[in-house]
């Protein structure tokens, strides 16, 4: 059975961790919340915040790791290596669709998670997605 876990970019700037993916530690579906770590402090600490509905965006585990044993979440682009053809491999983002994981909208995660590799996030990276 596949680990349920998720990451949320935190997308309200009056947050301290205002631009920062982060590990989410409490899921209030309910509500529309979320708990999690947030920056560390210098003295080495965390602090716990949360987050609303509208101040986040929730990124889901795949339930696969790429070819380094990264874990894949939505929102991640992906290098799709393919042994068969004679070239570098290409780059797409990883998005639900239609129920499933899949790296664009052909290739589910399943069937090329062995042979991807994480190059970035869609927040930070989206020029990749332009090959």
């Amino acid at each position: 059975m596949n680990a349920i876990k998720f990451r949320a970019k935190i997308t309200n700037p009056n947050h301290l961790s205002y631009g920062e993916i982060v590990e989410v530690e409490w899921l209030d579906l309910k509500n529309k919340r979320i708990t999690f770590n947030g920056v560390a402090t210098a003295l080495g600490f965390g602090i716990v915040e949360q987050a609303n509905d509208g101040e986040f965006k929730l990124l889901q585990y795949s339930g696969h790791n790429d070819l380094d044993d990264n874990e894949i979440y939505a929102g991640h682009i992906v290098r799709i290596y393919d042994d068969e053809e004679n070239d570098d491999g290409w780059n797409e983002e990883v998005i639900f669709h239609q129920g499933a994981f899949c790296a664009g909208d052909e290739n589910f995660i399943g069937n090329v998670h062995f042979r991807s590799r994480i190059i970035g996030d869609v927040f930070k990276d989206k020029k990749l997605l332009s090959n």
